[in-house]
């Protein structure tokens, strides 16, 4: 996200939020538990994620995980493709081939601000301890003590 000016961050705001909102209002239209309606769902979390960590959300930047990062970047890799592959289908200069750049451009700008804030975080440990017997490593080490 350092490559990216203020600007250019504030520019990808509004079609972020544009995504968000449809996303949304195609998610309400679908039976929950389908794979669209977390496709949606996913989407929708990933973008405000970006969002938060681009300074403009209400979720602190600080209460992402790893792992929540991790699956944000999943689903904003995920509409780049499908956005690209959308621009593709239109000529350059007409206004969905627009659209379609302007959009490819704000994921791009989210992705980078999710994967700068996932290279900070450390992965998650599991909590526990080796072997099945405690803290002392295996049940078989535990019947020798």
């Amino acid at each position: 996200m350092d490559d990216n000016t203020p600007e250019e961050i504030r520019q990808a705001l509004r079609p972020i939020a544009s995504l968000i909102s449809k996303s949304e209002k195609a998610r309400e239209k679908l039976a929950p538990g389908t794979w669209q309606h977390t496709m949606l769902s996913d989407n929708a979390t990933a973008l405000r994620l970006a969002v938060a960590l681009m300074g403009e959300g209400d979720l602190g930047a600080t209460s992402a995980s790893r792992a929540e990062c991790d699956d944000a970047l999943r689903a904003l890799r995920s509409m780049v493709d499908r956005v690209e592959n959308t621009r593709a289908k239109f000529s350059p200069g007409t206004s969905q081939h627009t659209l379609q750049h302007n959009r490819l451009k704000a994921l791009r700008i989210a992705e980078a601000a999710v994967q700068a804030e996932s290279a900070r975080r450390q992965p998650q440990r599991q909590r526990g301890y080796p072997g099945k017997g405690g803290p002392h490593g295996s049940d078989q080490d535990t019947q020798h003590r």
